[in-house]
């Protein structure tokens, strides 16, 4: 009987790992926008795995040994994040980590995680996650201007998706945001990217009025209609990498953006 307990836990513990693989994980801010001096709390989080990875719902908390956790700073120094965050939860596996981030440097400050582990349950699979959010430190709120625009630039993650429209000069109700999904930095076509507003269900498999299909130099644009906090997402399975240690490759990354009722900042 022992023995039969200790399988079964030891059978559910690989399971729940490999479902950790198969979640997503997004970094998020609660503000977009804040004056140099102020806080902004930075959230990492762990779930996206119902309705076809489309809920934007957590779904328990990512172990940070898993992680590497940045702030990309404007002059594009690089801080470790892990040291300082704290789970929001009592039990030991609920809730998400977040921290309170001191944002000093005027610009556009990038918050970046990536995830690559190897899980075992019957299968062996890498699961590589990338994660991206931005935040406009500005001396003036009502008036913020934008010096350059980083969010262009690709981090040389493994698989990431690159914002082509600027979450802050560019990004508004009815205005076009345009992504470009990158794999071993190339553009990948034919990929699914999801747009989710938070607290929206999508329909079906598919939801053509928030899911595209890249194009062949890996670019999809979706027009928001409502003004909400939006996780963009994109999968790729790569069956042909692979080693002895694990036999494909299951690749996601998210880019969480929000998007303004009213029309966007000014450019500098």
């Amino acid at each position: 009987m022992n023995r039969k307990l200790t399988y079964l836990l030891t059978s559910l513990f690989a399971l729940a790992q490999l479902t950790a693989s198969a979640h997503d994980i997004w970094t998020q801010t609660n503000v977009p926008v804040v004056p140099p001096g102020e806080i902004v709390h930075v959230d990492l989080c762990l779930g996206n795995h119902g309705n076809h990875h489309r809920d934007f719902k957590l779904a328990g908390l990512v172990s940070l040994d898993w992680v590497s956790a940045d702030h990309q700073l404007p002059d594009g120094t690089r801080v470790d994040l892990r040291d300082q965050m704290t789970s929001t939860a009592m039990a030991e596996k609920e809730g998400y980590w977040t921290q309170p981030l001191l944002a000093e440097a005027p610009g556009v400050h990038c918050i970046s995680v990536q995830l690559d582990r190897v899980m075992q349950h019957g299968k062996s699979v890498r699961g590589v996650r990338t994660a991206k959010s931005y935040v406009l430190v500005s001396q003036s709120i009502d008036d913020a201007k934008v010096v350059g625009h980083a969010h262009e630039k690709p981090l040389g993650m493994p698989f990431e998706v690159v914002l082509q429209t600027c979450p802050f000069t560019e990004t508004a109700v009815g205005q076009p945001v345009t992504v470009q999904v990158l794999h071993q930095g190339k553009p990948k076509g034919d990929v699914v990217v999801s747009f989710i507003p938070q607290g929206a269900e999508l329909r079906g498999e598919f939801d053509p009025e928030f899911q595209f299909r890249t194009d062949s130099d890996g670019l999809a644009t979706f027009v928001p209609k409502a003004g909400n906090r939006y996780l963009i997402v994109a999968h790729y399975t790569a069956d042909d990498e692979k080693t002895d240690e694990y036999e494909f490759t299951s690749y996601a990354a998210t880019v969480t953006l929000h998007v303004p009722v009213r029309g966007p900042l000014a450019t500098q």
